[in-house]
């Protein structure tokens, strides 16, 4: 019987882990912008991934943004460029509650003259605790101040992502801008 509720608390975790494969991306952009128009980019100082020093997350966020922006044709300047980069990360602790039926049997049992065979159905809860990482990045037109495109990703934090920082970041960026308006480059 003991066994029964193991093997399915494992199921549980397990298809609980299989499914959060991939974060959720989400983009908007102002649609009456040409994005052609636009040749050059830099980043914001300090960005808000920062506060007093530029930490590794925001080390890692430019690398991989300077790649996909380059693949699209968009070139790196510290002066006055076109397009400001910015970053926002967001780390929340989250709780899922899940009940689950579970059936206790209790065996044959004889009342009256009748026999019967006794059980009983329940629920065994489980708590799930875990972290939930919202990562957004802004891109903004330098001239008018304001944001031409924003893409945003949500994703359960796992172990592995924290012991792969830079590979879970660059993996992330490279999947928001697969909804970036301009593609890339041959």
């Amino acid at each position: 019987m003991k066994f029964k509720y193991v093997l399915m608390t494992l199921c549980i975790v397990f298809l609980t882990a299989a499914c959060t494969v991939s974060p959720t991306i989400r983009s908007s952009y102002n649609q009456s912008i040409d994005f052609n128009q636009y040749k050059t980019f830099g980043f914001f100082q300090p960005l808000d991934t920062d506060s007093r020093y530029e930490s590794l997350t925001s080390q890692y966020l430019k690398q991989a943004t300077v790649v996909e922006m380059t693949r699209r044709g968009f070139v790196l300047s510290k002066n006055k460029p076109d397009l400001l980069i910015n970053f926002h990360r967001d780390i929340e602790n989250k709780q899922h509650i899940n009940e689950i039926p579970i059936t206790g049997y209790g065996g044959y049992r004889e009342y009256r003259g009748h026999v019967y065979y006794d059980s009983w159905v329940g629920y065994r809860t489980y708590i799930d605790n875990y972290q939930e990482g919202k990562l957004s990045i802004d891109i903004v037109d330098s001239r008018s101040n304001k944001v031409i495109w924003q893409g945003e990703a949500v994703e359960r934090i796992n172990e592995e992502h924290l012991n792969n920082l830079q590979t879970a970041l660059q993996k992330t960026v490279s999947q928001m801008f697969t909804q970036f308006p301009i593609a890339n480059q041959p």
